[in-house]
Formats: C-alpha cells, sequence, structure tokens
C-alpha cells in the first residue's frame, strides 16, 4: 500500500502541472474515439444481419446460397433452403405426419357379403402388410426384389405375372415397377434416418361376387432420401449433409376372393402419382433432383400440390413437379 504522504504529495503535485488539462482532453478523445469505434461495428454487424435475412427471405439471391447458415439455428431457417439429414422434414407439410406404418390404420370392421367379420379384419391386415411390403420395407426401398409383396397376390391372376415382367424388364411394353413399388437405386441413394412419413385412409366395401371383398386406399409416402454415400450432397452449411424429399401418391383397389383364391389378393386398380421424381428414366426405381438439379433441369411436368388429395389421380397424369414438398 503506497504511503499515504507520498500519495498526497503526488495528487497535488499533478493538479499543479501546466500540461495536465491537455492531457486530460486527450484521454477524453481517446475514450471517446474507441466507443464510437465499437458502436460503429455493431450496427454494421446489425445492418449486415438484417440486409441479409430480408434478402435470403425475399427470393432475391440463389436459394441454394450459403448465406450465414450457422448463424441461426436449423429450425429457422428459409424454407428455399434445402432440408439436411439433421431435420429431414424441417418445412414440410408432412412434418407431423405418421412415421412407416404406424400411418397405415385398419378401419372398423364388420361382417360383409357373406365373410365373418374376423375374416374381414384379416383382409384389411393383408391390405396393410401389402401397402408396407410395396412402399415401406427397407430392402425393397433400396432397390430389392419384393418377394413378401408378390407373395401376398393371387398367382393364378394374370397381374402378378405382369408385375414380375416389368420388374424383371423396367421399360419395355411400357412397363414401369414404381406403378406399384417404391424403390431407390441403392447406388445412388438412401433413406435418411427418421426419413419416412405416411397419410391417408383405408375402406372396404363387398366385392361383385358372393365371398369376395374389396379394398380401397389412398396413401401419400412422403420420403427424405440422402445420397449413398455420405456427406456426398453438402447443405447450405459446413458439415450439413442435403436430403431431397419425395412425395407418393397411390391409389389401390384390392380384392380378395374367399372362394376363388383364399388369403390372396388380386390387385383390380392402381394409380400412382410421382413428385420430385425423372420421369423421364423408367428403369425401376424412382429418382429425385435434389436442389442444385432441380434448378437445372428441364421438369416438363406440371407444378402440383403434391398433399392435394381431395381428387382422384387422373388417368393420363403420373408425374408432377411438387409446388412444395
Amino acid at each position: 500500500m503506497p504511503d499515504p504522504v507520498d500519495y498526497v504529495a503526488r495528487l497535488q503535485a499533478e493538479r499543479e502541472d501546466a500540461g495536465r488539462e491537455e492531457t486530460l482532453r486527450r484521454d477524453r478523445s481517446r475514450r471517446r474515439l474507441k466507443r464510437g469505434l465499437a458502436g460503429g461495428a455493431a450496427a454494421a454487424v446489425l445492418f449486415g444481419f438484417a440486409v441479409w435475412l430480408v434478402s435470403s427471405t425475399s427470393g432475391e439471391r440463389p436459394a441454394d446460397e450459403p448465406f450465414a447458415a450457422g448463424t441461426m439455428p436449423e429450425g429457422l431457417w428459409p424454407d428455399e433452403w434445402p432440408a439436411t439429414t439433421n431435420m429431414p422434414f424441417r418445412g414440410s407439410h408432412a412434418a407431423d405426419w405418421a412415421t412407416d406404418d404406424t400411418g397405415i390404420q385398419v378401419p372398423d370392421v364388420k361382417a360383409v357379403n357373406g365373410i365373418p367379420e374376423e375374416r374381414v379384419f384379416d383382409a384389411l391386415n393383408q391390405a396393410k402388410d401389402f401397402l408396407i411390403a410395396t412402399n415401406l420395407d427397407p430392402a425393397v426401398l433400396h432397390g430389392g426384389w419384393p418377394t413378401e409383396a408378390l407373395n401376398m397376390l393371387d398367382a393364378q391372376d394374370s397381374s402378378r405375372a405382369r408385375l414380375i415382367r416389368h420388374l424383371r424388364k423396367p421399360g419395355t411394353q411400357g412397363g414401369d415397377p414404381t406403378e406399384l413399388f417404391t424403390r431407390f437405386d441403392p447406388t445412388e441413394l438412401r433413406v435418411a434416418e427418421d426419413g419416412i412419413r405416411v397419410h391417408g385412409r383405408m375402406v372396404f366395401e363387398a366385392g361383385g361376387e358372393p365371398g369376395q371383398l374389396r379394398v380401397r386406399a389412398d396413401y401419400t409416402f412422403v420420403y427424405a432420401l440422402g445420397r449413398a454415400a455420405p456427406g456426398a450432397e453438402p447443405g447450405p452449411w459446413k458439415g450439413a449433409e442435403e436430403v431431397t424429399r419425395t412425395v407418393v401418391r397411390r391409389q389401390l383397389v384390392l380384392d380378395l376372393d374367399e372362394r376363388a383364391a383364399p388369403g390372396k389378393l388380386v390387385p383390380v386398380e392402381y394409380r400412382r402419382l410421382l413428385g420430385n421424381h425423372d420421369c423421364r428414366s423408367v428403369d425401376g426405381f424412382v429418382h429425385p433432383y435434389f436442389s442444385r438439379e432441380a434448378a437445372r433441369a428441364d421438369r416438363p411436368w406440371p407444378v402440383v400440390d403434391p398433399y392435394d388429395s381431395g381428387k382422384d389421380i387422373a388417368d393420363d397424369r403420373d408425374c408432377i413437379v411438387p409446388s412444395r414438398t
């Protein structure tokens, strides 16, 4: 601790110093300059953030430009930015839909057309299993042969043989396996973790013959997909991996005939609507576009809301450019 006498003497000498006022003035000037520079820098940062926010949400800059994605939580990113493996359904209408087969519910049952209630229940569950085997089975989704689904069909019905021909030689005689099976090329794509959402309904009625049950199903499946090689499709921010989404709506009419083929299904009618798919490719797989590809591609199909299930799928339409995914 300094000596009190020396301290007082030093203060008195400073007060009597002729240059003291000039020293204090310069010190005050330096302090004001530092505060001004700090305030200006903060204002510049805020102004820059405001300009970025306005421009990134106004569509004036490319949707795939990285901007400053790391400065804000991913859940707040503009919808124009691609989804990533961190949040594969960010901004999607399907984000709150059921996951996987939990979205396929069997309706309340009753006896119909001479078929007892318990058998109707079994038939509806067969239809559910068929939807799972054709659209949700992991092996089939990643390009595998749909053995389980084919085994559910009546071997004597011509539709089964036709589907097998289409699977073996897609593209010949108009054959396209995606008409009934959702499959992705495993060398190109993989389904992201927690990357499937499902929504729709199933109803049933008496078939045209005694002992025949008809099941009508209308379901929309949304798939979040990444490249087969992890990290091969960079997202808007360093370390983020982009996912693309494909929307597949399916309308099926399935018959179960207790007399002709007990326990087997006959696909009477099936339609599909593919949103975000290169419809010029007919190789048995669904080929979605990632954001950079979509921006450059010529997609001559109509722009349609893929979640609008208010109307039946038209006979002459099976491919669309989705207005949203």
